[in-house]
């Protein structure tokens, strides 16, 4: 392991990361805060950070590449560093007593922003509201760090700065791989950094256009907009108002976001063949949509991910309607609306909020637990196991109850026209055996460490986090939060986060001896 290239790149990461900063120092001056609050919330940790990461990228500038391992590291630790300076203005606001009945402790403020920037969504700020406007008692300028954390992490702070390493340092085609694993991104364009830049072109695009919409479609405010908007195609799930997006009561409103959380959810990737052949000359725009259809209509992931969400909405609605059979004046588009809103939202690890779901039948809320376990499409800024993993799984499965007919046939595993090695079978089960165990260890730690819980509180727990969805069930569900839990069972809850976001064996790599041997 070269320490010294890695820490050079690694010094090079939190200069750019701290230039972040001024996007809040400059929404919170717009919007009135005082500039010695910004300064020390905002203002301080750009001036440490960017002049420290960028001294230590200089002495330890080298002009080697990096290998596999060495990237997979850098974006493990990469990721762990940048969601504990993100916490710095937390702490900062904590200390000048502008955190209202929230105690940001340091541990506190480390879940909140491990939250943000791991899309998750699992937010401890206490459901008040002090000054009666319906937003959390924190000030705006930091709930949009909130939200602009979670932007950085959906499609990743390494990804945007590929851009930058693929010319200094060589390595972009690891560290994107790193980043997003399971995709077939390197064939979108022969350079990673031409890569990099047209995923962000699409992110930011799909941006520009839900903030558009939600102001001058839906007519909800400029800061507002941005805010849910960030969290939405990070699938993210922070909202400035506490009662999320129930607050807004409305039809517009949730059909916007469920949508870009459905566009959130499909592989970018897949998404940049869609876009691309939309905006290729030639062909009447009636042809150009058709045959844009058809890339996504032809891509199994894609068609899995729909039925899961078709199904998965079906199936919650016929829970929820069961019971109401007999009733009379039955608000049955209301509980599709509200149905399809959190199928969405949980599927894709968004964790939005339109309805108390934990209240629903517990056939409802079992196939809600079961979406937040499968998550979205892989190269998606998604939590979960990914859809691709259980598409395999199930035609592994399909696979082998015919060999057991026929012993002696050879069958080909296939996604799509692509025939699979045999060894990726081999890595999604043990992907999956360690998803299962880990998702089972933090359950049972939280339980220890929450004497008063009930199981379905640390398994719904330990769910929402590994899946990067947030809200979950039993003590964390939509009507309560994280604000009740112990240190370490926060510090547990973050790590769970933290593994989940970089599909486990990134992070896993870290603790593991050999990946620092040569």
């Amino acid at each position: 392991m070269r320490f010294k290239l890695v820490s050079g790149i690694l010094g090079y990461l939190i200069f750019l990361f701290s230039l972040s900063f001024l996007i809040p120092i400059l929404s919170g001056y717009l919007l009135g805060e005082s500039l010695k609050e910004l300064f020390w919330m905002f203002g301080a940790p750009l001036l440490f950070f960017s002049i420290s990461g960028l001294l230590l990228s200089r002495i330890l500038q080298s002009d080697e590449s990096l290998r596999d391992r060495e990237s997979f590291l850098l974006v493990g630790i990469t990721w762990f560093l940048i969601a504990l300076i993100g916490a710095c203005p937390y702490y900062a606001a904590h200390e000048m007593d502008l955190t209202g009945e929230n105690n940001l402790t340091p541990v506190r403020s480390i879940f909140e922003s491990f939250s943000g920037f791991t899309t998750t969504g699992a937010t401890l700020l206490e459901f008040s509201d002090i000054d009666d406007d319906g937003y959390f008692d924190l000030p705006k300028s930091l709930l949009l760090w909130r939200s602009l954390s979670q932007w950085f992490g959906g499609m990743g702070i390494i990804v945007l700065a590929t851009v930058v390493l693929s010319r200094l340092i060589g390595g972009g085609v690891q560290i994107l791989r790193a980043e997003m694993p399971g995709t077939d991104i390197g064939k979108i364009k022969p350079r990673m950094v031409e890569t990099a830049k047209l995923l962000w072109l699409i992110y930011v695009f799909l941006s520009v256009l839900e903030t558009l919409l939600l102001k001058f479609a839906a007519d909800l405010s400029f800061y507002d907009s941005i805010c849910i908007t960030l969290s939405t195609i990070s699938t993210g799930g922070f909202c400035p108002r506490i009662e999320s997006i129930a607050y807004y009561d409305s039809v517009l409103v949730e059909s916007i976001i469920t949508s870009f959380m459905l566009i959130s959810g499909i592989n970018f990737v897949l998404l940049y063949f869609f876009f691309s052949n939309l905006i290729k000359t030639g062909p009447s725009i009636f042809e150009k949509l058709r045959s844009s259809v058809e890339i996504l209509r032809s891509n199994g992931e894609f068609r899995f991910y729909i039925f899961f969400i078709v199904v998965g909405s079906f199936l919650v609605f016929l829970g929820r309607w069961a019971p109401l059979i007999d009733t009379v004046d039955t608000p049955h588009l209301e509980n599709i609306r509200t149905t399809v809103f959190q199928t969405v939202s949980l599927l894709t690890g968004t964790g939005f909020t339109t309805d108390v779901y934990t209240f629903w039948p517990s056939s409802s809320v079992f196939v809600l637990l079961f979406v937040m376990f499968i998550g979205g499409c892989a190269g998606s800024t998604t939590g979960g196991m990914k859809i691709v993993r259980i598409e395999l799984l199930l035609k592994a499965l399909k696979r082998e109850l015919f060999m057991v007919i026929h012993p002696r046939a050879v069958v080909k595993l296939r996604i799509d026209d692509k025939t699979l090695d045999e060894n990726l079978v081999h890595n999604i089960a043990v992907f999956f055996f360690i998803y299962i165990s880990l998702f089972l260890l933090g359950a049972l730690a939280l339980l220890y460490f929450q004497e008063d819980w009930a199981l379905i509180d640390g398994i719904g727990a330990s769910l929402a986090c590994i899946s990067n969805v947030g809200p979950g069930v039993g003590a964390v569900g939509p009507n309560f939060n994280y604000s009740d839990l112990e240190s370490p069972s926060l510090i547990s809850c973050s790590l769970l986060m933290w593994l989940g976001r970089l599909e486990i064996i990134t992070g896993l790599l870290i603790f593991f001896p050999g990946s620092y041997k040569e």
